[in-house]
Formats: structure tokens, sequence, C-alpha cells
């Protein structure tokens, strides 16, 4: 269900979509089915499938997820976390990750309603990871070029033992 690297949709950047359309009633609803399946804290539609620019998050447990149409980053604070980060689509890799302690995100519900969201921490790192996806970029373009060839090769490795059912994961630290 979720696509896996190396598929070409994780690379290709994703096209807005008109809330209210046939194309968004039907992304979000793949977003919510497939979200229920995962164990995870986000999901952008080309991980399913989709090259819509949509996504689905959960800023905080216990809260009802967010699907977001057209997210779009507006400001990223000046402050750099360093913190360990994986990917549905590189199952079984992490790697310690710059990212903005802060973000302002612009998106649009389902009816086009705008709506912006200033978060920090967790819930920063989630809608840059998410944005990202729609971007075309995985987590991985953000790590020097030997750690990313490092967390890749770990990442194959994963995926033989995968195959072969042996336990798979491996954690993979910059």
């Amino acid at each position: 269900m979720v696509r896996v690297y190396p598929d070409p949709i994780l690379r290709k950047p994703a096209h807005p979509v008109r809330p209210g359309s046939t194309e968004a009633r039907a992304v979000a609803e793949a977003l919510r089915g497939a979200f229920a399946r995962i164990e995870g804290l986000g999901l952008a539609a080309n991980q399913i499938g989709f090259v819509s620019r949509a996504a689905i998050v959960r800023l905080k447990e216990g809260e009802e997820p967010i699907v977001m149409l057209n997210p779009r980053i507006l400001w990223r604070s000046p402050d750099i976390a360093l913190e360990e980060e994986g990917c549905l689509s590189l199952p079984g890799v992490w790697a310690v990750v710059p990212r903005a302690k802060a973000v302002r995100v612009e998106y649009q519900d389902e009816d086009g309603q705008k709506h912006t969201l200033e978060v920090q921490d967790l819930g920063a790192r989630l809608i840059q990871h998410e944005v990202d996806h729609l971007d075309g970029v995985l987590f991985i373009d953000h790590l020097s070029v030997s750690e990313r060839q490092r967390v890749l090769r770990v990442f194959r490795e994963v995926q033989v033992r995968k195959k072969e059912g042996q336990p798979s994961a491996v954690q993979v630290r910059a």
C-alpha cells in the first residue's frame, strides 16, 4: 500500500488539487484509509500513488488527523533541530536530520477553507517531512552524500533481510 523507495512516484512533485473536486475527495479518502492502517504520524499522497498535493498528519496524540490540501510552508524558524527521522517509504532505517524547529504552514481543508498553523518541535518536523514528500524530496536528501550512501546501503540490506524473512529493523545514526 505505501510506496517504497526507489518507486519513481516518490520523486515526482505533486500538483495542486482543487478542494471539493472528485480528485480531492478521492485522495482525502485514500489518505484517511491508508493512515488508519499504518503506524505513523503523517502520510503524503504520493506515498500511496497519487501525485496530488495532499497529506494527512496527526499533530497531537489522541487528536483527529488533519487532511491538508495544497500545504505550503510560509515560514521556517532560523533555529535548527537535529533529530532522528524515519519514513514509511524507507522502512527500517533512521537518521539524524536537520529541520527548522518551528514552521508556519498554510493549507486548505476539503471544503476549500484556508487554515494557517504554527507548529514546533515534532509537529514542525512532521509538516516539513510531508511537504518535502509533496515536492519529491525524501529525508535522505537532507543528509551528507556519505551519510545518504550509508543509509541507502543499510536500507538495501534491510530489504534483503525482509525478503528472506529475517528481522529487518536496523537503526542508522548520522
